[in-house]
């Protein structure tokens, strides 16, 4: 299974057309101003001697214009802009030109330390930034035919190869990414000598002795980064003695049974190892279900958030998933959409897709606004009135992903393989591919994630064999597929009702998945979900707003046994909203503090609830996910 080339597929869905009109007009334009006010393209500039001055920023930065220009390649795929051209060229320059004449390339280095240069991985970014690098020159080139970066991001790769490998250096970056750009710069060149760079890294992982631990005793170079006194927790942050666990360096790949640490990091590693996983490599594979089940069984909110801690942005325990303080990082769920892709193609079972849409639209979308402008770090699960949505951030690594993510949403919706094509998640679409050398054109017609219900119409050239695998999500209901040309029932493989025949000109056949909205209770073992509910529709998880009902939500108790109304609305890019029953308390001041149980005065209520991602676009407001339950 393999996604299609960006110009097989032409994306006119309502949903995702929105996104995609806001992220051309609105957020890269925005994003650009704030590279330049922040002195992210200044340091790269400085780098290629271009500008004098300090370094500004955190040492990572360059890593958010690599993201910026990638989610600037698929923006311009899909619709001109002479804005983000510019944009995107003025960004391609600076970058070619802060590269140096042996393929290095990085900002903070280059400007501040550039004697210490591969001195200290575990925490310097070095390799990271380099792949998001990479990762951009890939789009460029498959998007926009534009080999610029993809020289550039060729070049950085046989440097780092230069210096480290089986027979060289041993080392890897603390933070993982660049395994994965290793692998799609192999796809984009052809050169295997990069995927098999990847697979090193992957599997050296967390032998020991590791690298890291010995960068401890380089006094030079601890003694000069801007974190200070650079040494590690038992949990792998600043402080103490090694263990690995923050950059799931505490054990070689193939032994993981869990998911741990930085929960960003995590994905990016498991999204490399799923790529590298041969088909007979049971071992690999096995490790990455068990962590995958570790993570989605007992680690996982909802809304496909993940990693509830701030202190290590990142895994706890299992079942510790408090909604107050939820960190669920914008990038962890984006990483989520990434790794559940690569163990769908690993497998071709269609369960990955449903924690992938859950993430989708809840988890990484309630990252940006509605307006396209303003965005989420965290993504708690309930508010008191202290969050809101900001223009950017010190550490902004997430703005720019989730554009990036949206931008290149159509890798995500539809695959093919050599005999078969799949929809996974309905979205209004056209695609060509060929079967057999015969190119065929098939037509989505979809208002997902709003309704159930969507056509496909396959248009052959000439007549031709191939299937079609219809994804049933795991939410459907009641499901219903009616092809007046077939007379035979569909198979169900692997969570996709299947179609193998002989496709004609005109064929075509509609689905209704059945979509409802339902409530949801948690495992009693997510103390934080104790006698609650959440309301969800399909692949949306669903919030109360204080704006909708007049008071706090945490006053509100729903009655799970009234019917649920749903409604269009225009507000907030006009969702679908539902309307659930219940009670609510009486929130007026009081004799005293505590009174007898059983006194407080409850009233008849409705609630009006939102799709998670639409929550905060407002204003600071209360909202809460997981309701009381009558």
């Amino acid at each position: 299974m393999r996604s299609l080339p960006f110009d097989q597929i032409k994306l006119s869905d309502a949903f995702w057309g929105r996104w995609h009109k806001v992220l051309v007009e609105t957020t890269l334009p925005t994003q650009f101003d704030q590279l330049e006010q922040t002195g992210r393209l200044a340091n790269l500039e400085r780098a290629a001697g271009k500008r004098d001055g300090d370094f500004e920023g955190l040492w990572f930065n360059d890593s958010d214009v690599y993201k910026f220009v990638e989610a600037c390649a698929y923006g311009l795929g899909m619709q001109r802009d002479a804005k983000v051209q510019a944009h995107y060229d003025r960004c391609v320059e600076i970058i070619q030109a802060a590269q140096q004449p042996d393929g290095y390339i990085n900002s903070f280095f280059q400007v501040r330390f550039p004697d210490l240069k591969w001195r200290n991985l575990h925490l310097m970014h070095e390799m990271y930034c380099g792949g998001h690098l990479i990762e951009a020159g890939v789009a460029a080139y498959e998007c926009l035919g534009d080999r610029r970066l993809l020289d550039v991001s060729t070049r950085f790769a046989d440097h780092v190869s230069s210096v480290f490998g089986p027979d060289k250096r041993l080392g890897y970056c603390g933070h993982e990414e660049i395994e994965l750009a290793l692998i799609r710069l192999a796809g984009a060149t052809g050169e295997e000598k990069y995927r098999e760079s990847a697979r090193w890294m992957v599997e050296s992982r967390g032998h020991r002795p590791s690298p890291f631990a010995a960068e401890l005793h380089d006094a030079e170079a601890v003694s000069a980064w801007p974190v200070q006194g650079c040494h590690f927790t038992t949990d792998g942050t600043l402080g103490g003695p090694y263990d690995g666990q923050y950059a799931q360096d505490h054990a070689p790949i193939r032994q993981h049974d869990s998911v741990v640490g930085h929960a960003v990091r995590a994905m990016y590693l498991y999204i490399a190892a799923a790529e590298l996983c041969d088909e007979d490599d049971v071992e690999l594979q096995s490790a990455l279900i068990r962590a995958w089940q570790s993570l989605t069984a007992r680690r996982m909110y909802i809304t496909g958030g993940i990693g509830p801690s701030s202190s290590n942005e990142g895994f706890t325990t299992d079942f510790d998933l408090p909604n107050l303080t939820a960190y669920a990082e914008t990038c962890a769920s984006c990483g989520l959409v990434f790794w559940g892709s690569k163990m769908l193609e690993m497998t071709g079972d269609g369960d990955y897709v449903d924690v992938m849409e859950r993430a989708l639209f809840n988890g990484a979308l309630s990252g940006i606004s509605l307006s396209g402008d303003r965005y989420f770090y965290t993504n708690p699960l309930e508010s008191r009135g202290g969050n809101e949505r900001t223009p950017w951030f010190g550490c902004a690594c997430c703005p720019p992903n989730i554009a990036r993510l949206i931008g290149s949403i159509s890798k995500y919706l539809v695959s093919v393989s050599d005999d078969a094509f799949y929809v996974h998640t309905p979205a209004s679409l056209e695609a060509t591919p060929s079967f057999g050398g015969v190119p065929v054109t098939l037509k989505i017609d979809a208002d997902y994630p709003w309704s159930g219900k969507y056509r496909v119409t396959v248009e052959p050239t000439e007549p031709v064999q191939f299937k079609l695998k219809l994804r049933i999500p795991a939410w459907s209901g009641e499901v219903e597929i009616d092809f007046p040309k077939c007379d035979e029932p569909a198979n169900y493989e692997s969570g996709y009702a299947v179609y193998d025949r002989v496709w004609k000109a005109g064929d075509a056949l509609t689905v209704d998945l059945g979509m409802e909205p339902s409530w949801v209770e948690a495992d009693p073992r997510v103390k934080d979900c104790l006698g609650r509910v959440a309301l969800t529709n399909g692949p949306l998880v669903y919030a109360c707003e204080e704006q909708d009902l007049g008071y706090a939500p945490q006053l509100f108790s729903a009655d799970t046994e009234a019917p649920i109304e749903q409604k269009k609305s225009k507000a907030l890019g006009g969702v679908s909203m539902l309307s659930a029953t219940g009670l609510a308390y009486v929130e007026s001041p009081a004799d005293e503090l505590f009174t007898a149980a059983g006194t407080a005065d409850l009233v008849e209520s409705q609630a009006t609830c939102i799709p998670y991602f639409a929550w905060c676009n407002r204003g600071t407001t209360n909202m809460q996910v997981w309701l009381r339950r009558m």
